[in-house]
């Protein structure tokens, strides 16, 4: 996968991130789109080159071996590596430094910081049912409904929707897939969130399609199991992504 802007004299970019079942397209990993939204932001007036490539860790490419990297994400740029996520935020955000992503909210962050751990214990059965969840996306529904802003923090993409969006698309592919849970149609203030989120090119031109977020995580040895059959098909379907939101979500405008 190449995405590139004008290249400037600090040389290429190189962003690995996860590989989709046929191990060269692009896979599921709210980790690497958090990465890959970042750098797509900070390209859009920092003009720099970059190009992403897909790794399957089980048979990594000569390229990724050599550098010595070892997880994913993972960023290669002249002789600087790092393969965290938070050390590759951190990389680019002191080497382009144009677009600001930085935020000082503290409501916004602990409306936000334990919903993606209570998916994770919902979807791999480590809770029984879903209302820890449930609880979690409340918490952030109640914080966007007081604001006014398209975004957490702003009328922006900041650090925090790079976090946060990747996370939120996952549970509304994967619960509803594997566990049949939908995220309620009253939590409006979420929707209304996802729905600016699939009006922003950022966001739409780095998430995973919904049948690479279903295999990331029925690929989870804890997690409710596809069988063969679902999973082949699941492979070899075109890409479909989950943009669509409840009417009443959507922002009312008029002439």
């Amino acid at each position: 996968m190449m995405c590139s802007a004008p290249c400037n004299d600090l040389g290429q970019i190189k962003l690995f991130v996860k590989a989709g079942a046929d191990g060269q397209r692009y896979g599921a990993c709210p980790l690497c789109q958090r990465a890959f939204m970042v750098l797509v932001l900070k390209s859009q007036s920092t003009k720099f080159d970059f190009r992403v490539i897909t790794v399957n860790l089980a048979k990594p490419l000569d390229e990724f071996r050599d550098l010595g990297l070892k997880r994913l994400p993972a960023l290669a740029h002249g002789d600087r590596t790092c393969d965290t996520v938070d050390d590759i935020v951190q990389y680019i955000d002191d080497n382009f430094v144009n677009v600001d992503l930085s935020y000082d909210n503290i409501a916004a962050e602990n409306a936000c910081k334990n919903f993606f751990s209570k998916f994770c214990f919902f979807v791999k059965e480590v809770s029984k049912d879903s209302a820890h969840l449930l609880s979690e996306l409340h918490k952030l529904n109640e914080y966007l409904s007081s604001s006014d802003k398209a975004f957490l923090c702003g009328e922006q993409i900041c650090h925090l929707d790079c976090e946060v969006l990747p996370k939120l698309q996952h549970i509304r592919v994967a619960a509803r897939s594997l566990k049949d849970f939908n995220v309620p149609n009253n939590f409006s203030a979420v929707w209304r969130y996802l729905y600016n989120a699939y009006n922003s090119k950022c966001f739409i031109d780095t998430c995973p399609s919904d049948q690479e977020i279903i295999l990331h995580w029925s690929d989870k040895p804890e997690t409710p199991n596809l069988s063969l059959e679902q999973r082949a098909n699941l492979s070899k379907e075109p890409a479909k992504f989950s943009y669509d939101v409840p009417a009443f979500a959507q922002p009312v405008t008029t002439n």
